[in-house]
């Protein structure tokens, strides 16, 4: 082809490409996009590092003597197995884990001996019938946390019930039997709580431990805590009663509570120690029993109120 044929040629093509963008754009279709030179220049770039690369790796091997070229295949050929026998591995541990699992869960341990101890109160055969795990059941999906609270709610002198797993097949309760620390008289009868408030017998004929008195009562289930009718003084009392029995102050024989700044702790069934707030409660009653050692010793059977109010301000009034 001669060059003014080729040039010629050349021109028409760029103009039917023109108007063929032209078309394009008039039926909404945008045209390739041309890449800049500075695009091309770094995908070159690119290509040439990497062939650069090639070529340097393959100039290395090249260069490496027989032996040396298998010493290298030796190691990659090492790699790629202990990498493959640990995926394995890795793969077949997973598989044992779970099929252990399975099989636990539905073929082996399967509970055929339930054992119970420290139970005086309560026989065996009662304690089976609140507890809601059964024999033939699986180990580890009975549901302990469950039958502590079931057992604990339904048979209230048990203080704690201690649920363990005993491998293959063997369920032990370890009973603790709660005793009453408190008393609430009603009526003819005594309620009975035990040193957390929870009712223990609400018809008892005989008072046990020391006695909450002057306290309304709003509900008193066997088996759940105490509900009183004022909120407040159940917590004064609450806070008493802590105070008391971790400070062991067997000395103190009643309590009660007329409001949050009206509360009281009861010396010997005689003195009555008035405390005000239920603030700095333990310095208070050890106040109060000092001042009792030494009335004790002028007047030993002296009845009245001591009046403590906090700080170093103490004093008794005679009956």
């Amino acid at each position: 082809m001669k060059k003014s044929q080729k040039r010629k040629t050349t021109k028409e093509n760029r103009i039917y490409a023109r108007d063929n963008e032209h078309n394009l754009y008039d039926l909404g279709i945008e045209p390739p996009k041309i890449y800049r030179e500075s695009q091309r220049s770094e995908y070159a770039a690119d290509n040439s590092r990497s062939g650069k690369s090639t070529r340097k790796n393959k100039r290395e091997r090249e260069n490496l003597t027989r032996a040396e070229k298998r010493h290298k295949d030796n190691k990659k050929r090492k790699k790629r197995n202990t990498f493959r026998k640990i995926m394995i591995w890795f793969a077949a541990v997973i598989a044992f884990a779970a099929v252990g699992t399975v099989l636990s869960l539905t073929v082996f341990f399967h509970i055929d001996t339930i054992s119970i101890s420290g139970n005086e109160i309560y026989s065996k055969d009662e304690i089976l019938a609140q507890c809601p795990i059964e024999t033939g059941e699986n180990l580890f999906l009975s549901d302990t946390k469950n039958a502590k609270e079931m057992l604990e709610q339904n048979l209230p002198y048990i203080y704690n019930a201690e649920i363990t797993r005993k491998l293959p097949y063997t369920i032990q309760i370890k009973i603790t039997e709660a005793t009453p620390q408190y008393s609430i008289k009603q009526d003819k009868t005594y309620i009975l709580l035990d040193d957390n408030f929870k009712v223990l017998e609400n018809n008892a004929e005989k008072a046990q431990g020391i006695l909450i008195s002057k306290a309304e009562i709003n509900s008193a289930q066997p088996g759940s805590e105490i509900v009183f009718k004022d909120s407040e003084i159940g917590e004064c009392l609450k806070q008493l009663a802590t105070v008391v029995g971790d400070n062991d102050f067997t000395e103190i024989t009643s309590i009660y509570s007329n409001s949050i700044r009206d509360n009281y702790v009861v010396y010997e069934n005689r003195i009555e120690f008035k405390l005000g707030t239920c603030d700095d409660l333990e310095n208070k009653i050890y106040q109060g029993l000092t001042a009792c050692e030494k009335l004790k010793q002028s007047n030993p059977n002296a009845e009245g109120t001591m009046t403590i109010t906090g700080g170093k301000s103490l004093y008794f009034t005679e009956k």
